[in-house]
């Protein structure tokens, strides 16, 4: 299982929300560049990289930052904000190695009506970014319900031809209360070749094994990195892969 440390920024600065709540955002007043040199020193060679504000906002706001980090060789998963074909070239271009994408994937909370040709066009250079609140999927930074459940989407979306997933379970996420491992273990039994990266609520070395022994392709870090002294090198070797 590969471990992704999570870098969120906010106006140039990495910070963390709770359950995606804007106004309830901590500031770690830490240098990206310098945070991200840090993993890659730790041994880690892959980065999940959110741009909170593009989220907010509609549009990606740290195109200058992803360049910056991409100098470091790491392999980026980059989001938030990613609502046009546009944007994703240019997250791309700016050195993502793949963008992560929700509203557009699910065409604003309209369906899936562009997946096909998102996926024709940039392959899996996709992640598509599946935020389940409630038991439904939420786009548009979680701020709109679909109305669909995780499942029959993962299954729409693998028979496209995408791989690669990234579910949040989004009331765990900043909340160091531990990640929905049965939510993860829900959908690998509605798709089992599924590559589902988990996000929100890991805490500890215990949530690592868990999330590996229920089979998941990867597993985001983030707030457990920055508050609660979480060790980057022993979470990679708990993963049983790499980071």
């Amino acid at each position: 299982m590969i471990i992704f440390p999570a870098i969120d920024l906010y106006a140039g600065r990495v910070v963390r929300l709770r359950k995606g709540d804007f106004s309830d955002r901590t500031d770690y007043g830490a240098d990206p560049l310098a945070v991200a040199r840090a993993f890659a020193e730790a041994g880690c060679r892959h980065l999940h990289v959110v741009d909170l504000e593009g989220a907010e906002s509609g549009s990606p706001k740290h195109l200058r930052q992803l360049r910056e980090l991409s100098g470091l060789g790491m392999e980026i998963e980059y989001g938030g904000g990613l609502r046009t074909e546009a944007d994703i070239r240019d997250a791309l271009s700016a050195g993502a190695s793949r963008a992560m994408a929700g509203s557009i994937v699910f065409d604003g909370g309209r369906g899936m009506g562009r997946a096909r040709s998102l996926f024709s066009e940039f392959g899996e250079a996709i992640t598509p970014s599946i935020d389940v609140a409630g038991g439904k999927v939420v786009v548009s930074g979680w701020t709109e319900a679909t109305g669909e459940s995780p499942g029959p989407c993962l299954g729409l979306l693998r028979s496209i031809g995408y791989t690669t997933f990234l579910v949040t379970a989004t009331d765990r996420d900043g909340m160091l209360q531990g990640p929905d491992v049965s939510l993860y273990g829900d959908l690998l039994r509605c798709v089992a070749d599924a590559r589902i990266i988990a996000a929100g609520g890991v805490t500890d070395q215990g949530d690592i094994k868990r999330l590996r022994d229920a089979g998941l392709y990867g597993a985001v870090v983030g707030k457990a990195l920055y508050e609660r002294g979480f060790d980057l090198a022993e979470a990679m070797a708990a993963s049983g892969g790499e980071g």
